[in-house]
């Protein structure tokens, strides 16, 4: 009768350290699909950008690249052809740049680290918000002066809700989610 015991002892202790164990690593990797990981190496990018450069010192609008903003639910990632449209005449090439020719040149796409992913569930359409007088600061903050391509804020539904009372936006949940 002891060692019955004992053994649904061990049983429930081993059964124990698999749900936490299991649990723990659900949780991380939860996190980490999110984007909620706190990780600096996830947002490196295959191309350094800097938004301080093109969006600030080259005063150049949010909308030049992320030409599907205004007529889609995605902003969109430019394409080559857009970016190599200014950089071929470039006279100067930095090691940036010359990463940029060389995607180019082989005729490869840049794998783009994704920075933001919202749960299926959710609806967002960047022109809608666009259409409604929303400008890219409201959500993204001042780009201009970042040197890095920032993550946006966190667009968790609490946020999402003080924004929309804020400036007079739907309350239905239906608006956003599906």
């Amino acid at each position: 009768m002891r060692s019955t015991s004992l053994a649904r002892s061990s049983i429930g202790k081993a059964v124990f350290i698999v749900l936490a164990v299991g649990g723990g690593a659900l949780v991380v990797g939860f996190l980490y699909a999110s984007g909620s990981a706190d990780s600096s190496e996830q947002d490196i990018q295959p191309v350094a950008f800097s938004h301080k450069l093109h969006a600030g010192q080259l005063e150049v609008s949010c909308l030049f690249c992320h030409r599907y903003a205004t007529i889609s639910r995605v902003a969109s990632v430019p394409s080559m052809q857009l970016c190599m449209g200014c950089h071929q005449n470039l006279k100067e090439d930095t090691s940036e740049t010359k990463k940029l020719r060389v995607y180019w040149e082989q005729e490869t796409p840049i794998q783009w680290v994704r920075l933001q992913r919202l749960p299926d569930f959710v609806y967002f359409t960047h022109e809608m918000h666009l259409h409604h007088g929303m400008e890219c600061i409201h959500c993204h903050g001042r780009v201009e002066d970042m040197p890095h391509t920032p993550r946006a804020a966190t667009f968790e539904m609490g946020w999402c809700l003080s924004c929309h009372r804020r400036e007079g936006g739907s309350l239905d949940c239906l608006t956003c989610h599906h």
